[in-house]
């Protein structure tokens, strides 16, 4: 039941990010800050206990907890929000790549780690273009709804989302489940292209 729940939150999560995208994007990166959050708890609880991730009391409340400070922080601070959310992005392709590169390890964790800060200080320094925006937020919003969809299914446990970034692991999966992360990013795409208002992401805090 937890597997499903856990599951559930990232479908939502996803299709938030997916389909919504720059056009309400304040909310959009406290929602991901969440997700962000809740899944840090749940593997800083893991990592302690040696139990997979969200099958203690402990760490549900972790997660949660952690869940509810990144979320805040992403709503109040445009900064913050930018780290949080466009760096989890970041880490997620750089991720990707070093182990499309057959990196393992440490190695993987520092390129994705060095691909966060720059993806992140592109997005202060430029206001990420939108077109660039839509696209990341679109796969990784797509990526989240099929992740979370075969964890709701059984195919999936969540200590197999901790192991490697949301993209590579739907990839690496039977090609069905990477033609469902295909369409959905496109339409995501597509929807947030035609919703868009042409406005920098910074205009949505105030007082920025």
């Amino acid at each position: 039941m937890s597997y499903v729940l856990v599951g559930l939150i990232a479908v939502v999560s996803g299709l938030i990010l997916c389909f919504g995208g720059r056009t309400i994007f304040r909310i959009i990166l406290s929602v991901w800050g969440a997700f962000v959050g809740f899944t840090l708890g749940g593997s800083l609880v893991s990592s302690f206990t040696g139990e997979p991730p969200f099958t203690t009391v402990l760490g549900w409340v972790v997660s949660v907890l952690v869940a509810l400070l990144f979320a805040g922080l992403a709503y109040g601070f445009y900064v913050l929000a930018v780290v949080i959310a466009i760096g989890s992005i970041g880490y997620s392709l750089g991720a990707g790549l070093g182990i499309a590169l057959g990196a393992t390890g440490t190695v993987v964790l520092v390129i994705g780690i060095l691909a966060a800060l720059l993806l992140a200080g592109a997005a202060l320094a430029t206001n990420l273009p939108d077109i660039l925006l839509t696209i990341l937020t679109a796969l990784t919003g797509a990526a989240a709804i099929v992740a979370g969809l075969m964890l709701v299914v059984g195919v999936a446990e969540p200590s197999d989302l901790t192991e490697t970034s949301l993209r590579e692991f739907v990839v690496a999966q039977p090609l069905w489940w990477t033609a469902l992360y295909v369409v959905i990013a496109v339409a995501g795409m597509v929807v947030q292209h035609r919703a868009g208002r042409g406005d920098s992401m910074r205009n949505f805090w105030p007082g920025r």
